[in-house]
């Protein structure tokens, strides 16, 4: 499948009831805000390891999603600019955002169809977040955009799920186990990620569904290098329970990857 069908696809289930998912998960953005307000390092800690102090930095938060790692960084005083693909999303963090007294740039687009210009703004990061490779069917075009946006001496931070959790593993009564096959590089149809969060009579499934496709941990390298970032750090993160499938063996999360966070720099 192309990426512009695909992209269609997972627009439409994007725009089918993100905004009421986020509400019924934090509540109305004006209370939410409040939480990160409390305290902004909280959902934003992992990558602020990898960034220092980031007063002033320039972030692109690419598929950014409702925006609360976006308004979280604009809190501690970076200047942050949010590309996805949802409309819903977009109404959320932009609330979000103004509830909380920062300023946040909104593009609302498929991040291979943005202008030109928003490519070649020079950003100190650009952060990739949990579970956003899977909507692309080739990652050559995703880090070439990454790379452009990027100022030299800019760092890309991508984190999500382990690939050998999400292709290999799965449960299987009280064990989990090696039933998958990694190396599958077909699409495949699922829940959109916010599905579990909705009224089960706001929104009928089948109009919920997306197609992905899912990376090897090869993949992913390759294509960053591909593109002439410098990969500067691998970290493979254990203890991660929540990226588990909930009904995985207790302490499963302490001896595989649940996660895992690549640096890369642009020379």
């Amino acid at each position: 499948m192309r990426q512009s069908e695909l992209s269609s696809i997972n627009r439409a289930g994007w725009n089918e009831g993100a905004y009421e998912a986020w509400v019924n998960r934090h509540g109305l953005p004006k209370d939410y805000a409040l939480t990160l307000m409390e305290n902004p390092q909280q959902k934003v800690k992992k990558y602020l390891n990898h960034m220092g102090d980031i007063r002033g930095k320039r972030i692109a938060n690419l598929l950014g999603s409702k925006g609360n790692k976006a308004v979280s960084f604009a809190l501690l005083g970076a200047e942050v600019t949010v590309v996805d693909i949802s409309k819903e999303n977009s109404k959320y963090a932009l609330e979000l955002a103004e509830a909380a007294g920062v300023a946040m740039r909104y593009i609302v687009s498929d991040l291979l169809e943005i202008p030109d210009e928003e490519k070649e703004e020079g950003y100190d990061f650009v952060i990739l977040e949990v579970g956003v490779l899977h909507y692309f069917v080739d990652l050559v075009p995703v880090f070439t955009v990454v790379s452009k946006m990027l100022k030299k001496g800019g760092t890309l931070i991508l984190r999500d799920f382990h690939p050998v959790l999400t292709k290999l593993l799965t449960v299987k009564g009280a064990k989990m186990v090696a039933a998958g096959d990694y190396f599958d590089s077909g699409e495949m149809e699922v829940d959109v990620a916010f599905w579990k969060l909705l009224k089960t009579d706001s929104v009928h499934p089948s109009a919920t569904k997306n197609r992905i496709r899912r990376w090897t941990l090869g993949d992913i390298i390759t294509a960053v290098g591909t593109t002439g970032l410098t990969i500067t750090q691998l970290e493979e993160e254990a203890g991660i329970r929540w990226a588990f499938p909930t009904n995985s063996p207790k302490g499963i999360e302490n001896n595989i990857p649940g996660l895992f966070t690549l640096l890369a720099e642009k020379k």
